[in-house]
């Protein structure tokens, strides 16, 4: 079942090295998954899917066997490992990839409730291709909608008493900081 999960997670201009990854993930036998839950989203003119969570144990070790590129992939599915540390970890690893590929990873976490994640953000927006993250946004009105509208419930259920006006909490700053001919 992974297998199918890292291939659709990818385009197919990848394919070939998420095999690899797949195959090196397999030898571990320690990844699982949460299939009863996938993102699906557009990019360019491919449907990608892949995983809202991964239980995943010892995947610090994969990385030796893998290449450049595998290991960028592997970073991508590593955020949406269960733990929160991890999940930000391989978002740094990530932030500075720009390929189109890469936007959904990202973009996943800032609907996510760990506030050290959406800071991680935040701090590296002025990095961030704008025509990357416009041409998601624009391809993808409807995931763009519910991950704001998550971020948005993250912040009344866990954060409002903290930051009582919206523009003082990281989440907020982050969807009005996106780049140019984005949905609002």
């Amino acid at each position: 079942m992974m297998m199918q999960c890292v291939r659709q997670a990818f385009p197919s201009c990848l394919e070939q090295e998420a095999k690899a990854l797949d195959q090196v993930m397999s030898q571990l036998r320690q990844t699982h998954a949460a299939t009863h839950r996938l993102i699906e989203v557009r990019v360019g003119e491919e449907k990608l899917v892949f995983p809202y969570r991964i239980y995943h144990q010892g995947y610090e070790g994969a990385f030796g066997h893998l290449t450049e590129t595998q290991s960028i992939l592997y970073s991508c599915l590593l955020t949406r490992h269960h733990d929160g540390h991890v999940r930000q970890r391989q978002l740094k690893r990530i932030l500075s990839v720009h390929e189109p590929w890469i936007v959904p990873f990202v973009f996943q976490l800032t609907g996510e409730y760990v506030i050290e994640i959406l800071e991680t953000v935040e701090a590296h927006l002025p990095k961030f291709d704008p025509a990357l993250y416009s041409r998601f946004t624009r391809d993808n009105p409807a995931y763009f909608q519910t991950t704001q509208a998550r971020m948005t419930s993250y912040w009344d259920c866990y954060y409002r008493r903290l930051y009582k006006h919206p523009s003082d909490y990281v989440g907020f700053r982050v969807f009005c900081k996106r780049p140019a001919n984005t949905p609002s």
